[in-house]
């Protein structure tokens, strides 16, 4: 059977050589290899132009599902194949692969992805919480196949309507594969058939790779669609948060705490930015923060607290457009009294706002974060802000935090004596990593 293989790319210079270098090494025939260049900006397509692969390039970023989907509409055999960028098949992945294919009733086959960089706790963290294979078994029972390392039958894809673009770039895979079952068809889990990740995380690509990760379940489910839902999802982040904590606590693993913890903070702050922008969540993907109204929102946000601390009301001179600025600086206040109690380490909470600045918003400016912090410790009760009216403020947003988040962390510091420090001097070495 002759087999289609296709690589998505964006972006990917410091990959795509060793995938398609063991892409041509493979013990099983390729019939052609399709690089689906997404609009990439730095020498993908350059360095793709020097092996025998067909370079489609996309006029503008579509996202993975569209790439997949133009692969689809682009392969001329039965069997369409692909690798993620990043990731380098061992020789005899392909023919592991395809002969599974012993029924018309099989639609797809997958491969088990394998970690190469595990060491560093941004990557480790990833190796244990955002696994891409589904154990050593071969397995027909599986929920779906990661689009990382797979073959499919192309008509069976194209007969369940393609990749679903709505995901743009994550859970294209869990969607479409439940589609192919639900037409009656099978999809097996082949272990034998091994690649290797060579994906290197950090603190800003770890967080925002899990949110966008998930993004689609949450979005199929419509927790996004009103405010009892929205406030359902915040708590569900604690939840997520609470249980990758017992995980790691229970495997010793006490490296991961502090991503487990901060995970909380980042994905319900992504989480404000989708629910107010989501009709235009392409925002989300597109916009640049600069420093300067973070300031702007810092100074109007502490003026009007503090002139009109007797009022219900709170004026305040910024734009709707940057309401997410004072929710960000508002939960930061109102919580900031709280941390400062549970974690003594004194350079503990600049390190958290640091990265809550870089996860989040990609911003890098030690003084802003100095600022925010001298201002909880000249005036330490912010907590006010919580019975404030403002029209920037999403009182949802905030109530719920703060009624939760602190509950939650005198719960896991009763049940785990001494994880304060574990999280402290997790946040630490992260901290010298990034």
């Amino acid at each position: 059977m002759k087999v289609s293989l296709y690589i998505p790319s964006f972006n990917a210079e410091k990959y795509i050589k060793f995938c398609l270098e063991a892409a041509l090494r493979q013990n099983y025939p390729i019939g052609e290899i399709m690089i689906i260049d997404d609009a990439s900006t730095d020498k993908t397509a350059e360095i793709a132009s020097k092996f025998p692969v067909k370079i489609i390039r996309h006029p503008f970023n579509k996202g993975l599902a569209a790439a997949r989907n133009t692969a689809l509409k682009n392969a001329k055999y039965e069997f369409i194949a692909s690798l993620d960028a990043d990731c380098v098949p061992d020789p005899d992945w392909l023919k592991k692969l395809v002969r599974n294919f012993t029924s018309l009733r099989i639609a797809g086959i997958g491969g088990r992805l394998l970690e190469l960089r595990a060491r560093q706790i941004t990557d480790k963290w990833r190796a244990t919480h955002m696994k891409q294979e589904w154990g050593q078994k071969k397995s027909s029972s599986i929920s779906f196949l990661f689009g990382s390392n797979t073959v499919f039958r192309k008509k069976v894809l194209l007969g369940v309507g393609g990749y679903s673009q709505r995901y743009r770039n994550n859970y294209e895979d869990v969607d479409i594969s439940a589609r192919v079952k639900r037409a009656g068809y099978r999809l097996i889990y082949e272990p034998e058939a091994l690649a290797t990740h060579l994906k290197k995380d950090n603190i800003c690509s770890i967080l925002d790779l899990y949110w966008n990760w998930n993004l689609g379940y949450y979005q199929k489910r419509r927790f996004y669609s009103n405010s009892k839902k929205f406030a359902f999802k915040l708590k569900d982040n604690i939840g997520l948060a609470n249980r990758y904590i017992e995980e790691d606590i229970r495997a010793e693993r006490y490296g991961l705490l502090y991503l487990d913890f901060l995970l909380a903070l980042h994905h319900s702050l992504k989480d404000l930015d989708f629910f107010a922008y989501q009709n235009n969540h392409k925002n989300l993907y597109t916009k640049d923060y600069s420093v300067l109204p973070f300031w702007l929102s810092l100074l109007d946000l502490t003026f009007f607290y503090h002139i009109h601390s007797a009022k219900k009301n709170l004026p305040t001179l910024i734009p709707k457009s940057d309401a997410y600025l004072q929710n960000f600086i508002a939960l930061n206040l109102i919580l900031g009294r709280f941390i400062q109690k549970k974690f003594k380490n004194a350079g503990f909470q600049k390190i958290l706002y640091k990265h809550l600045f870089l996860s989040v918003y990609k911003i890098n400016n030690d003084y802003l974060v100095d600022k925010l912090i001298n201002l909880l410790r000249l005036h330490q009760e912010w907590s006010g802000l919580i019975t404030k009216k403002q029209r920037n403020f999403n009182r949802l947003f905030l109530r719920t935090f703060y009624s939760h988040f602190p509950k939650w962390l005198d719960k896991i510091t009763f049940r785990f004596p001494g994880i304060i420090r574990m999280i402290e001097s997790s946040a630490e070495k992260i901290d010298r990593l990034s």
